[in-house]
């Protein structure tokens, strides 16, 4: 049977758990160490002595002699004084030198013994200088804490004297804010009636300027002249009083006009110039010359005193008026019919056009088929086809024309000829033109938009049949390329090399089509 190999290393999970034990044993020996008193220790020397005793009692039967190693020294000296002094003591007659050699090893244990007693006398005075240093570390250990309580009361009772006054000043900030926003209510409550005067004084300035711009010319002089009169009156009576007066009622009246003309821009009178003949701007311009420096918008009365007078001047503005009024509603009524009018025959004019251009992409589609077609009948006749293919043409050709001819209603005979039923043909064309012609214009335009759409459609489904078509040729080309034998290439590989890159001039060409004819024919291609 195989036995298992003694020499595996262990893993390494195994090595950290001896390492931790070993490290653990250590640690426990150390503090038992630690814990003995100093007689109860002992060196590793002893130890070793101990087991050489251990072996020498073994071996005592064999050797009644215990030889004392000269050249151990100090090591066995332990355990050659303990074996020595066995309970069973052989007297053996000793000669000088191992006498000698005993109170050598004797002296030399005493003088071990002073040592460590004197090394164990300056452990404890150290150990007592350590604890003396302690305790004074201890009390001034005590005082620092002494003093870092006294430290953390004095802070704790600032912080608390701070928070009182931060409460104090948060509470009577909040209240200045308390204030400031009633305050602020009140202010914006003042504003907003300030302002709804301001408005209201704003619309009593416009309805009295509207109304002095109404006001007669008459009663503006009128005023004035009592005006001039009180004037005159009172200039002649302080005129021996004071004759720096006047001049000082000039400057006034000065200002005065300047306020006026201030206000006047302010508050943006409203101009009824528009409704107002000649006469009335006239007159509104001299009075309102001869209130700046008269005072008469503060100390002249209204002319207006019920609301008659107003109805009285706005019907005869009205009626002034109303000549204009009613040339400007014909004018724009007669706009509107003219717009109206070059919006239809605009639209019109587009749908014929696009008819026009449609007719006309059409024809020249059909120019192009047909001068294909009489190249490839060209290129026949000259190759020099013979008469029976030229024959089976026109066969196809008259199987065709009498196809379209039994579709168009006719009734189909065996001896027509190809030119007949193409003249027949013609005919019936012009005769459903000239009924067209006859037709409603929309329904026409309706029915061409409906054939258009068909013809479109059939042009769209025969593109994708022919897409379809190519695709499938492609696929089975594909596929016959798939189904054959791989070409083996013979020699060596040809190298890529680089091209030089040819310089094409591009040349503009000029393209005189209609964009409308542009977008029809790539929308009838796709």
């Amino acid at each position: 049977m195989p036995t298992s190999n003694p020499f595996t290393l262990p893993t390494d999970d195994e090595i950290q758990y001896m390492r931790e034990k070993e490290k653990a044993f250590k640690k426990e020996l150390k503090e038992h160490q630690s814990k003995l008193s100093i007689y109860e220790k002992f060196t590793a020397s002893s130890k070793v002595g101990q087991i050489q005793m251990l072996r020498s009692q073994n071996n005592r039967s064999e050797n009644e002699a215990f030889p004392i190693s000269v050249h151990g020294g100090t090591r066995g000296l332990v355990a050659a004084a303990a074996g020595t002094l066995g309970n069973d003591r052989i007297h053996v007659k000793e000669n000088m030198n191992t006498f000698i050699q005993k109170k050598r090893d004797v002296f030399l244990v005493q003088m071990s013994l002073d040592t460590k007693r004197e090394e164990i006398r300056k452990l404890e005075e150290k150990a007592r200088a350590k604890e003396i240093e302690l305790q004074k570390s201890e009390v001034m250990l005590e005082e620092d804490a002494l003093r870092f309580d006294s430290f953390l009361k004095d802070n704790d009772r600032k912080a608390h004297d701070a928070i009182k006054r931060a409460e104090k000043e948060t509470k009577a900030k909040t209240d200045k804010l308390f204030e400031i926003k009633n305050l602020n209510h009140q202010i914006q409550g003042v504003e907003s009636d300030v302002s709804k005067l301001k408005e209201q004084l704003q619309d009593y300035l416009q309805y009295k300027a509207f109304l002095d711009d109404l006001t007669p010319a008459e009663y503006v002089e009128e005023q004035l002249e009592k005006l001039k009169e009180l004037s005159v009156d009172h200039s002649t009576k302080k005129d021996m009083g004071n004759a720096d007066e006047p001049m000082g009622s000039s400057l006034e009246c000065r200002k005065l006009a300047q306020d006026a003309d201030r206000r006047n821009s302010s508050n943006g009178y409203l101009s009824v110039k528009g409704t107002m003949d000649k006469n009335l701007d006239i007159s509104y311009s001299s009075n309102l010359n001869q209130r700046k420096c008269g005072r008469y918008d503060d100390s002249a009365p209204l002319y207006f005193r019920q609301p008659q007078q107003l109805l009285n001047i706005f019907t005869a503005l009205e009626e002034s008026n109303l000549f204009l009024i009613k040339n400007s509603q014909d004018t724009e009524q007669t706009l509107d019919e003219l717009k109206q009018n070059f919006s239809k025959a605009k639209s019109m004019m587009d749908r014929r056009s696009q008819i026009l251009n449609d007719s006309i992409n059409e024809l020249q589609a059909q120019i192009e088929f047909e001068e294909k077609r009489t190249q490839q009948l060209c290129l026949r006749s000259s190759k020099g086809s013979a008469e029976a293919t030229q024959e089976k043409v026109l066969m196809d050709l008259h199987e065709h024309v009498l196809d379209v001819y039994t579709r168009c209603g006719f009734d189909a005979e065996s001896n027509l000829s190809t030119i007949y039923m193409l003249t027949e043909l013609e005919a019936r064309i012009e005769e459903l033109l000239r009924v067209i012609e006859k037709m409603p214009e929309d329904y026409v335009l309706k029915v061409e938009k409906e054939k258009e759409r068909e013809r479109r459609e059939r042009v769209r489904q025969e593109r994708i049949t022919q897409q379809q078509r190519s695709y499938e040729e492609r696929m089975k080309k594909s596929m016959e390329r798939s189904m054959k034998a791989p070409k083996k290439r013979k020699g060596r590989q040809q190298m890529w090399r680089s091209h030089v890159e040819r310089q094409i001039l591009q040349t503009e060409k000029e393209d005189h089509k209609d964009k409308g004819n542009e977008s029809d024919q790539q929308f009838f291609i796709w």
